[in-house]
């Protein structure tokens, strides 16, 4: 049985409260991330001091960062909310740059099963079957109207987020040792470095 930090329980209630609120009404409130942020960054410096402080400052940068240059500069059509951003940034402010990266990593993957799962209950798939077998392939069946339904519509992402951090706390160690690293200290440069290796 897991044991959790103060700081860890008050993630956990935040990005659950905003989960939640995010799944009924598709959207994540200023009054729930910014408060947020600003208690990661005092129970920081409450634990560490100003060294620790300054880390949850730099993950808090670390999280809009990744949150934002690539889906609302990089792409077209951006995918993502700015109360998305600003929720990964409060984590930031909690857990630092290297533990907002693990974070982003679990939320990544949750977001994709739900996203595969999504897309897989509504393709229309005796529609592809009937046309294998016929031997007459065509991409009609991609245009069915659940499908194209589905394919348009928003997923709440506060949901994937909560589950995506609960999963970086309880699955901290092991992940990193898995990754080959040891901690996230030291700012999380190191973590940072290797995976700004990956992408540049």
């Amino acid at each position: 049985m897991p044991t959790f930090s103060i700081a860890q329980i008050a993630l956990l209630v935040i990005v659950t409260v905003a989960g939640v609120i995010d799944w009924k009404t598709k959207k994540i409130f200023n009054v729930i991330t910014f408060p947020a942020a600003a208690l990661g960054i005092v129970l920081n410096f409450m634990s560490g001091g100003w060294q620790a402080a300054l880390v949850a400052v730099a993950g808090w940068i670390v999280a809009v960062a990744i949150m934002i240059v690539p889906d609302h500069v990089l792409m077209k059509k951006p995918k993502m909310y700015f109360g998305d951003a600003k929720l990964m940034a409060a984590i930031g402010a909690f857990v630092g740059p290297g533990g907002v990266l693990l974070t982003f990593l679990f939320f990544s993957i949750i977001y994709g099963l739900v996203a595969v799962t999504k897309t897989a209950s509504v393709f229309p798939w005796q529609k592809m079957s009937m046309a294998m077998k016929t031997g007459v392939v065509t991409d009609d069946f991609l245009q069915d109207e659940k499908l194209q339904s589905a394919l348009k519509s928003k997923i709440p992402l506060g949901p994937s987020i909560a589950v995506g951090t609960f999963l970086a706390i309880v699955l901290q160690k092991p992940t990193l040792d898995l990754l080959g690293f040891h901690d996230t200290t030291l700012f999380g440069w190191p973590m940072i470095l290797s995976f700004a290796g990956y992408w540049f």
